[in-house]
């Protein structure tokens, strides 16, 4: 828990210290490690324009599935970070296309904590909706370090709406 709290204040220091307007997403989607699990996730996250075409992605997930166990229902939980840089493409038009990278610091809690750490690689679209809004559709491919398998997969997918409140 120690770590997840530092993870968040370190990236809350660096999104205030760049002065561009941030947007902010929430989505729904699932998250599938290794394949084994399945879980529901929530996500929400704070993107903040560098350059034209480019913008650092900060983001927080939130994961839940559930198992029975002599006739009584455990959740598990499983909560993903990630930090790194969203490449933007076709971005002046309704519809824009993305790749991104970065490093996903993860958490999960089934039957011990785990911590897991690797890097990522997403693609997504966004559409104009509103002024204000994108809805988007993002997957996500990660590649994590951790005990017992040392090397294991996440594939993630969701959907949201991104909201932008500056120019």
């Amino acid at each position: 828990m120690k770590r997840f709290i530092f993870s968040l204040i370190f990236a809350l220091t660096i999104a205030s210290g760049i002065s561009a307007t941030p947007s902010f997403s929430l989505s729904l989607g699932g998250d599938f490690f290794n394949y084994e699990k399945a879980f529901l996730a929530m996500d929400a996250s704070c993107v903040v324009p560098i350059k034209k075409g480019m913008e650092l992605d900060m983001g927080a997930n939130f994961g839940i599935t559930t198992r029975v166990e002599d006739s009584t229902t455990e959740a598990l939980f499983y909560i993903p970070l990630n930090l790194g840089l969203n490449f933007l493409f076709n971005e002046e038009s309704k519809l824009n296309y993305l790749v991104g990278t970065g490093l996903s610091p993860q958490f999960q809690y089934i039957d011990e904590s785990r911590f897991y750490m690797g890097p990522y690689l997403k693609g997504g679209v966004r559409v104009k909706v509103h002024e204000y809004m994108k809805w988007f559709l993002e997957a996500q491919q990660d590649l994590l370090i951790g005990p017992p398998n040392w090397i294991n997969t996440t594939t993630s997918i969701k959907t949201g709406i991104l909201f932008s409140f500056g120019s």
